[in-house]
């Protein structure tokens, strides 16, 4: 039978199913609809613009739901993704640590082969094509602002809410699928101290989020300071773990426990502010001398290893990289198959599945995108 799949939604794990169903049943009728004007906007934008594809250090640990992760990760590894896009043309490297990215660095590289190929495959693609309802009978109808399509085969991979807006949610939810709460993720943390005078500094530390008194996470990396909070690579992670009554502590010395010794030792030669200065920038020198106008040596090296802000929030959707929350994986089949309705599949980030900066969130799009199309071939 000559089967018709529908993916809706035109981001990386919607090209990488359709590419993955049309390579193994090149008989199938397989089309894109993407609400946007083209298709793999948002790659566009990943990894500052040269898209982290993945990362060599995969493991289950870097996401929300390690038990499900675990299994797909059994059958979908990196070098498995690394062989996708070897297949495409794609040349692949790292950034001197584990981060994988196209080796010309622009994420245009990686947008061309896709395109290349899903023009190759005959795949169809309909652009500002926003679905409105989807019914299921025999097959699915599917309602969107250019006509009605039907289809034997329908996927959902309708993206987020981060830095985009998606109805696919709202889809999902017609057919009975749960939803867990939405928030963003990856993203800019506020605080209430106001941090206007360190501005732009980047310092590198080990940051800990604490709930009242439980350390929930714990990760070493750059925080970059804004006026009304925190950000940079390490800021961005820790927004994951963040629930309610938070608070954020750097360590601005980890592993030096004999801070308080080396600073009394510089103290025979300087005054305080000055040994201060031989070791941090000038601004956050003063930032806690401020919080301890009493100049306690005590209080100040506990604050160099636990300078702490009070979170009151985060920034928008906008502002995020991923969203925290979506569709319930616990209604979907291990090859993300829906338990609801047969030959529904979601895929990619409108599943409640959130992972680590550094690739891990784009290598589940990419894996569960070809494991959805490996579903729909029959393997």
């Amino acid at each position: 039978m000559n089967k018709r799949v529908f993916i809706i939604g035109g981001g990386a794990a919607g090209m990488a199913c359709a590419i993955t169903v049309k390579q193994n049943h090149p008989e199938y009728f397989v089309t894109i609809l993407e609400k946007n004007d083209r298709i793999g906007k948002k790659i566009l934008k990943t990894g500052n613009g040269r898209c982290n594809l993945s990362n060599r250090n995969m493991g289950a640990a870097f996401y929300n739901d390690p038990r499900f992760l675990g299994t797909c990760l059994s059958k979908f590894t990196v070098e498995d993704l690394l062989d996708f896009f070897k297949d495409l043309g794609l040349f692949v490297k790292d950034d001197g640590s584990t981060r994988l990215y196209p080796y010309s660095e622009t994420a245009t590289t990686v947008m061309e082969v896709l395109r290349q190929e899903i023009a190759r495959l005959g795949i169809a693609v309909i652009c500002n094509c926003q679905v409105m309802e989807i019914k299921k009978n025999q097959t699915f109808a599917i309602g969107t602002t250019q006509g009605l399509f039907e289809a034997e085969v329908a996927v959902l991979t309708t993206g987020s809410q981060a830095q985009e807006k998606t109805n696919g949610y709202q889809l999902l939810e017609t057919f009975g699928h749960r939803i867990i709460s939405l928030r963003p993720g990856l993203v800019p943390i506020k605080t209430q101290e106001n941090l206007k005078s360190l501005q732009g500094l980047r310092v590198k530390c080990m940051a800990s989020v604490y709930e009242r008194e439980t350390r929930l996470h714990q990760d070493e990396g750059e925080i970059l300071f804004k006026v009304d909070g925190l950000s940079g690579i390490l800021s961005l992670d820790l927004s994951r773990y963040l629930n309610k009554d938070n608070r954020i502590a750097l360590d601005l010395f980890p592993g030096r426990e004999d801070l308080f010794l080396e600073i009394m030792a510089i103290l025979a030669r300087k005054n305080l502010e000055n040994a201060l200065l031989g070791m941090l920038p000038k601004m956050l020198v003063y930032e806690i001398l401020k919080r301890n106008p009493d100049q306690n040596l005590k209080k100040i090296v506990h604050d160099l290893h636990n300078l702490e802000f009070t979170v009151i929030g985060t920034y928008g959707f906008d502002s995020a990289q991923i969203t925290l929350g979506g569709a319930d994986v616990s209604e979907i089949n291990l090859n993300f198959s829906s338990k609801k309705v047969p030959e529904l599949y979601l895929a990619g980030e409108v599943l409640n599945i959130d992972g680590a900066s550094g690739g891990y969130n784009l290598h589940f799009a990419w894996m569960s995108g070809i494991l959805v199309g490996r579903a729909i071939s029959g393997f």
